[in-house]
């Protein structure tokens, strides 16, 4: 079964009160497709999200590259990763006056909504191989790392586009490469290295599979994947 998946994460060292981490990919939400059109999203709890909130790049106001007061601070990560999350649960654009979109109102959102990384180990395989355990008492994931599967065929294959990062967020979800789940691969299959294989670039995308709407939406973007992914079959 082929699984196209998309994160939202933290990329880089983050600043703490003694300097800053050694550079990470701090996962923010994952989305899963199959190939059947089912669905998996998860939002985590256990990022760092002063880090996101505060995190900025900044836009210089002169053409020669050199920082002054007039240069603008972008904050990406806040405003299309954050701020849909926000608009998307409290029902669109038009109730953002009733519910600001604030650092205070995220936190609660995300404590009471986000799961932790144990939570979305174990919805993954639950989303793969099935939450039916035969009585034993396990969970998913315990069941998932303890016994291969006996149908191969229900083996995953991963896809992502521009994979790298994504797949390592999502390896680290379960820990070491080495915990990932029986008959889970190791590797995750590039969609953006199958459209070179195919001679095709970006305007064959623009016209063929533009960006979608809502893109930077991990589950919107793993859709995406499944409708490239389907294309270039043909």
């Amino acid at each position: 079964m082929k699984y196209f998946l998309d994160t939202e994460f933290i990329e880089g060292t983050q600043k703490t009160f003694f300097g800053e981490t050694k550079p990470t990919i701090d996962l923010i939400s994952i989305g899963l497709v199959d190939e059947k059109g089912r669905e998996f999203y998860a939002i985590s709890k256990d990022f760092n999200l002063k880090e996101a909130w505060n995190r900025y790049d900044l836009l210089e106001a002169n053409t020669n590259k050199n920082h002054s007061l007039n240069d603008v601070k972008v904050y990406w990560i806040r405003e299309n990763v954050l701020k849909p999350i926000w608009l998307e649960y409290i029902g669109g654009i038009h109730k953002a006056h009733f519910y600001p979109f604030t650092y205070r109102n995220m936190k609660m959102f995300f404590e009471k909504n986000g799961k932790s990384k144990g939570e979305i180990a174990n919805g993954i395989c639950a989303f793969i191989y099935g939450d039916d355990c035969g009585g034993s008492g396990m969970s998913a994931i315990e069941m998932a790392m303890k016994y291969q599967i006996s149908d191969k065929t229900l083996e995953p294959e991963f896809y992502a586009y521009y994979a790298g990062y994504d797949w390592v967020a999502f390896c680290w979800i379960f820990g070491k490469m080495m915990q990932l789940p029986k008959g889970f691969p190791m590797y995750c299959k590039d969609l953006k290295q199958m459209m070179d294989e195919k001679g095709l670039d970006k305007e064959w995308k623009r016209i063929n599979c533009p960006d979608p709407i809502g893109e930077h939406n991990a589950l919107v973007d793993a859709k995406w994947n499944l409708k490239l992914f389907n294309l270039l079959k043909i």
